[in-house]
């Protein structure tokens, strides 16, 4: 189960992060949370691909979750964009 908590902290700043700056730049709420999950996840995985471990922050457990979030945040973020964005009612 402690492999899944970095994945899991991705995905909530995805859920935070992906909404606001959906909303923010004109998007939908709903593809904003959809995309901040998917995104967040997305980021984290990638992020780990590239060689970039949970220590860019610090060595503690604490910064490696904070970097987590913070990762999750930045590719929910986009992903939400893009995905408000693409949902969003046309008028």
């Amino acid at each position: 189960m402690e492999q899944y908590i970095p994945l899991l902290v991705s995905a909530l700043g995805g859920i935070v992060f992906g909404p606001i700056v959906s909303r923010l730049l004109g998007g939908s709420g709903t593809g904003g949370v959809a995309g901040g999950i998917i995104g967040g996840v997305a980021a984290h995985f990638g992020a780990a691909q590239l060689g970039l471990g949970d220590n860019l922050l610090g060595d503690t457990a604490l910064m490696a979750h904070l970097q987590s979030f913070l990762e999750g945040g930045l590719g929910g973020g986009v992903l939400g964009l893009v995905l408000g964005l693409a949902m969003k009612p046309r008028t």
